[in-house]
């Protein structure tokens, strides 16, 4: 923690740094603003709070809305371990310090531990929102992208995918390494918002100095690869989630095919559907204002009819 607070932030960073104290342990946190229930999103892997810097403010005219770190990750500190049920608990930890249940908002391996957390304490989830979430591929996918999917195994494997990271550390600068993300996550990097890159560029300095950030990546993406070959348990794990869900996914995702996901909801038909067109596997930094859209029709109206976009 010391040497968090002894490194050289931006303003948006200082004005966001807030360690909340839960049962797990210290979560870092982002507030938006907002009353009435909680909204709390969380982000993918090797994300932070500032994938949500333009998406989180809209939000507020539905209720407080707030971002998490996840153990490891952005400038939460690390954990014991980075098993997905470690994630999960923290999180479940955080909602216990709110009023009232919460609407997750989870991208990527954000989704799948929201969902892992609305299948174990649908107490503490009054609705769930997965944005590109993680979910078992399906196979053969001709939808499914190879190069990326061969990263992704490189990402997860121990040893190797944190010599990976460090080489990455070492051979790029954070900008570099910010725009290489962004070019692997996103649509059109050019669309994402100037302030969004900023406040990105920021935290990679920063990440940069925490010597546990290669082994989150790693040990974290190991534990969702276990999870998809589980896959009788992560389908278990879906029908057992009682809250009102919505599910958008970009059809340009490269990290998640649109064929598995259109085979999760198929795992529960009454769950809402959004494929959005020229979105990647983060539509809250491709397309924050087309996302927006969505999600405020849906929180307004709490409806459950599939739709398109």
């Amino acid at each position: 923690m010391r040497q968090l607070l002894r490194i050289r932030r931006s303003p948006l960073l200082s004005a966001a740094l807030d360690f909340v104290d839960t049962s797990a342990g210290p979560l870092h946190r982002v507030t938006y603003g907002g009353f009435g229930q909680p909204i709390v999103m969380i982000h993918g892997l090797g994300g932070s709070t500032t994938n949500f810097e333009v998406t989180g403010p809209m939000l507020t005219r539905h209720g407080q809305v707030s971002a998490i770190d996840l153990p490891g990750f952005g400038l939460s500190l690390p954990p014991d371990n980075y098993r997905l049920a470690t994630h999960a608990a923290f999180i479940e930890a955080y909602l216990e310090t709110l009023e009232g249940p919460a609407v997750l908002v989870g991208n990527s391996t954000g989704g799948l531990l929201s969902e892992i957390v609305a299948s174990v304490r649908p107490d503490l989830v009054q609705r769930l929102i997965l944005l590109s979430p993680a979910t078992p591929p399906v196979l053969p996918d001709p939808r499914l992208d190879a190069p990326t999917a061969l990263r992704l195994l490189v990402q997860a494997t121990p040893i190797l995918g944190e010599a990976v990271g460090r080489y990455l550390i070492r051979r790029f600068t954070p900008e570099e390494l910010v725009h290489l993300t962004f070019e692997m996550v996103t649509y059109k990097p050019g669309h994402i918002p100037v302030e969004l890159v900023e406040a990105s560029i920021d935290i990679a300095h920063i990440r940069t100095l925490m010597p546990w950030a290669p082994e989150a990546l790693t040990r974290t993406a190991g534990s969702i690869a276990l999870t998809y070959l589980r896959r009788s348990q992560f389908v278990r794990m879906v029908r057992k989630i009682t809250a009102p869900t919505l599910v958008v996914q970009g059809l340009a995702d490269k990290h998640v095919s649109p064929t598995a996901v259109e085979w999760m909801c198929g795992l529960r038909p009454d769950w809402v559907l959004v494929q959005m067109s020229g979105t990647g596997h983060t539509p809250q930094m491709d397309a924050p204002l087309r996302l927006f859209e969505v999600l405020d029709d849906w929180l307004a109206t709490s409806s459950t009819a599939a739709v398109g976009a």
